[in-house]
């Protein structure tokens, strides 16, 4: 019996592992459609008092960049989201209109490059979700098909509703003990170091960087990141209910 449980819980815990990949690439794409609510994150995270308080003081000669334009603001966000979907496709052509009507590049070619090692990361990611999709459809194949095999039906069974909610409880409290002892700058600065280029600049101060500045970065991407996890979590939800649903009904 207690082997069977273990065994069960193994399977479940595998099997919410793939989901909930699955949700975030969900996730990520509803996210996306809507800008990454970067309205919303632009006046929650005050982005508009950075960029008046470091765009007068640009060193790579950008400080002519309009600084009450909200729209505009908006607009370059949405520029340089669609363009590192796009392979990086277009991040040197991202521009705006001075005040004296005269276009300027938006990005640094130190900015330009870091972006495209986002892009190469976006389709290395699509790659995986894409194989996490085939693996999680064998895996509710097997469950609902060839499971029943194995003769045990403590092993087929679903964990309750009790049992998931202590198992994902005790993996947020893991995630947020681990930021709460390393901290979420640390964290994102590491994971940069690890994922990109050590040669490429990945660091941007905010004098330096417009791009940086209408991020108001890392601060934007902690609350992306809650955003991305939080709308996971609900889809993931729905799609487990509808399982158990299905499984009850059998």
């Amino acid at each position: 019996m207690i082997k069977h449980l273990f065994i069960r819980q193994l399977l479940w815990c595998i099997f919410a592992l793939a989901l909930l990949i699955f949700c975030l690439g969900i996730s990520w794409q509803v996210s996306k459609a809507t800008n990454f609510l970067y309205g919303f994150w632009y006046q929650t995270l005050e982005i508009n008092t950075v960029i008046t308080k470091n765009v007068p003081k640009n060193t790579q000669g950008k400080r002519d960049f309009p600084i009450h334009d909200v729209k505009l603001h908006e607009k370059k966000f949405a520029d340089i989201v669609q363009a590192i979907h796009q392979q990086g496709n277009g991040l040197v052509d991202i521009s705006y209109l001075n005040g004296s009507a005269i276009k300027q590049k938006l990005l640094t070619n130190s900015e330009v490059q870091h972006l495209q090692d986002v892009a190469n990361l976006l389709d290395n990611i699509t790659k995986f979700w894409w194989g996490n999709l085939v693996f999680l459809l064998s895996l509710l194949v097997f469950y609902f098909r060839q499971l029943h095999l194995l003769k045990a039906e403590s092993i087929r069974k679903m964990p309750t509703g009790k049992q998931k909610l202590i198992s994902l409880a005790c993996f947020v409290l893991l995630v947020i003990s681990m930021l709460k002892i390393w901290g979420f700058t640390q964290v994102f600065y590491y994971l940069h170091t690890v994922i990109f280029p050590s040669e490429h600049q990945w660091f941007f101060y905010y004098k330096d960087s417009l791009m940086a500045s209408l991020m108001k970065a890392p601060d934007i991407f902690a609350a992306i990141a809650g955003q991305l996890i939080l709308i996971a979590l609900l889809v993931a939800g729905v799609i487990d209910a509808a399982l158990s649903r299905y499984q009850f009904n059998r």
